[in-house]
């Protein structure tokens, strides 16, 4: 019998991260990862214009780090770099009609936040939960519809069709969500090689949200989470107690583990992905860079 693949791809501004998955039951097998370094310039995550400047070599890379895992599959599901553009958490009050009319009120409530013209603008929202005085909380995802093209036209010169796409973050969080128990309220730091994301849940939704390219380094990364939490505890009852775990693709954590203890004056939790409990061989990658396939996972468990 034929099994399909299911393909994920994260896409970083220095490395392309790809995995393939079998179904296995109501969960996927992992079956292969691959990682690919980027050349400096390759890829210039951006709000607006192309993040690709060379199309040509950047298809070269996607068919290096896809063609060995996908056999005949060509749909592929995509974790776009945080700076290709925008989340956002806001809450509505009243109860839209259908997802179109949806869509059309958030951006003109968020006009002033979007990355370009409203009409350039590509909007998909979900709910995550009740918001105050009986609003209701909505994740709010933003990319410039020139953006989107850029990549969708690339995959697709590649060979591949993008069948999902989302963020990074989200999609590190979507791995970790079933195999490790976090409690209803906890706090996921995301140290991705420069990019530093912080998600804060209550009662399993996200709260709070940010993410911000930073220098690699240890005394930047405690910066960065000490400027994000000013003010936090008032904003998000509970969230100065709540467990906070971390995700850090670096070769070593001792130094950015404690600088995260550092900043939220308690002591985190470093996540391992387990990957020898998800594979059905060994894979040929040393554990801190089987770290880096967490996103690529998370978003290829999406199409199972």
């Amino acid at each position: 019998m034929i099994r399909r693949t299911y393909l994920g791809l994260d896409i970083r501004s220095g490395e392309l991260r790809a995995v393939a998955l079998h179904r296995h039951g109501r969960s996927g097998r992992l079956t292969n990862g691959r990682l690919l370094p980027l050349r400096d310039g390759l890829l210039r995550p951006a709000l607006r214009g192309a993040n690709i400047p060379d199309r040509r070599l950047f298809v070269k890379a996607l068919q290096e780090v896809l063609h060995p895992l996908a056999g005949t599959e060509e749909r592929v599901a995509v974790s776009l770099p945080e700076g290709a553009g925008r989340l956002l958490l806001t809450e509505v009050g009243e109860t839209f009609r259908s997802r179109e009319e949806g869509v059309e009120i958030l951006r003109w409530q968020l006009k002033n936040q979007l990355p370009g013209e409203a009409k350039e603008v590509h909007l998909d929202y979900q709910s995550i939960g009740p918001g105050q005085n009986g609003r209701t909380r909505l994740l709010v995802g933003l990319v410039a519809q020139d953006v989107l093209l850029d990549y969708e036209e690339t995959l697709a010169a590649a060979g591949y069709g993008a069948q999902l796409i989302d963020f990074h973050p989200l999609n590190v969080y979507n791995f970790y969500r079933p195999r490790l128990e976090m409690g209803n309220d906890f706090i996921l730091v995301g140290v991705d090689r420069q990019t530093l994301s912080l998600q804060v849940y209550q009662d399993r939704a996200l709260a709070f949200y940010r993410a911000r390219d930073v220098e690699s380094s240890p005394t930047r990364v405690f910066q960065e989470l000490a400027r994000s939490l000013a003010g936090q505890s008032e904003k998000i009852p509970g969230s100065g107690r709540a467990p906070v775990f971390l995700h850090c693709d670096w070769p070593e954590t001792g130094d950015v583990s404690a600088a995260v203890d550092s900043a939220f004056g308690r002591e985190s939790t470093l996540l391992d992905v387990n990957l020898q409990q998800l594979a059905t061989g060994a894979l040929d990658l040393p554990p801190w860079r089987a770290r880096g396939l967490a996103a690529a996972i998370g978003v290829a468990e999406r199409l199972l």
